[in-house]
């Protein structure tokens, strides 16, 4: 199984996540990492509280492919509530997803605990910008996956060189106070290119440099969440050479890992406690991190 990439709009710098299944991981900006280049070990520093407004805080939960946790037991509860349709596409694309809250499950609270399980913990703001994404996996290359764009389409097979793989966020706040967030899968690829656009008063022209760029839009999907609430995003290990398998299976050591992506957002400085501290961000950041700055 290998895995794809993806050009991203707006990136937090510190991040730094792993590789496509069959590829190894990147660096990481941690000074402590193991022997995969990606796992935080020790030392951290306490979340950014923000002064108000919305965020996102995430991490990838990893374990060996097939994990009887991660890949079965975790997606028995009552999935998350996406229309029907979405739900069949997202399945037929090696998708799943869950929503917890609650008396959360022992051995997921267990995981968010961890220091060797957990990859990657982020916490973004939106208060100057209405999405991120949060990457999953790369870079690999190359990368290979299929693609079904639409239940009444053909699956398409899609390959990619220097790919990066991961999950666009957008939350909004509800008349409720909950925040309602769209979650799209993104993977940028191969270099970056510039291109001759003209200037926003179209007086004059200016070069910009973007990577290029495969988005999902029709895998997309909004979820709404309280502010106890954990979405779970993930992919089933029997779904090789999907576009799940690409956002969430890596390899380490020359072995199988399956990832699952947690999600926490809000609004003003409710920001939850429970998830694993944010990594020291002075070391150098990811190749991930370091490619998608524009």
């Amino acid at each position: 199984m290998r895995r794809a990439g993806g050009a991203w709009a707006a990136v937090l710098v510190c991040v730094a996540t792993a590789g496509c299944l069959t590829r190894s991981d990147g660096p990481l900006g941690p000074p402590r990492v193991s022997k995969t280049g990606d796992r935080v070990q020790a030392r951290s520093i306490d979340p950014t509280v923000p002064a108000g407004g919305l965020y996102v805080n995430s991490i990838l939960l990893e374990r060996p492919v097939g994990d009887p946790f991660l890949d079965r037991t975790l997606w028995a509860t009552d999935p998350a509530q996406v229309p029907p349709p979405t739900k069949a596409l997202l399945t037929e694309n090696g998708l799943r997803v869950v929503v917890l809250g609650g008396n959360l499950p022992p051995e997921f609270q267990k995981l968010l605990d961890s220091q060797t399980d957990v990859v990657n913990p982020q916490s973004l703001t939106f208060a100057n910008r209405k999405d991120a994404v949060l990457p999953t996996a790369g870079p690999t290359d190359p990368c290979e996956y299929t693609v079904l764009p639409g239940l009444a389409a053909e699956r398409t097979r899609v390959k990619l060189r220097q790919a990066r793989c991961g999950v666009l966020v957008r939350p909004e706040v509800t008349p409720g106070g909950r925040v309602k967030v769209w979650c799209e899968p993104q993977v940028q690829h191969g270099d970056r290119q510039d291109w001759i656009r003209p200037t926003a008063d179209a007086t004059g022209f200016v070069v910009q440099g973007e990577v290029p760029l495969e988005r999902y839009p029709e895998l997309g999907f909004e979820v709404v969440l309280g502010a106890k609430e954990y979405l779970v995003i993930g992919w089933p290990a029997e779904a090789a050479d999907t576009v799940g398998a690409a956002l969430f299976g890596v390899e380490a050591n020359g072995r199988l890992r399956q990832r699952v992506l947690v999600i926490r957002a809000g609004y003003r400085g409710d920001v939850p406690s429970d998830l694993p501290a944010i990594p020291n961000l002075r070391g150098r950041p990811s190749i991930a991190a370091e490619a998608a700055r524009w």
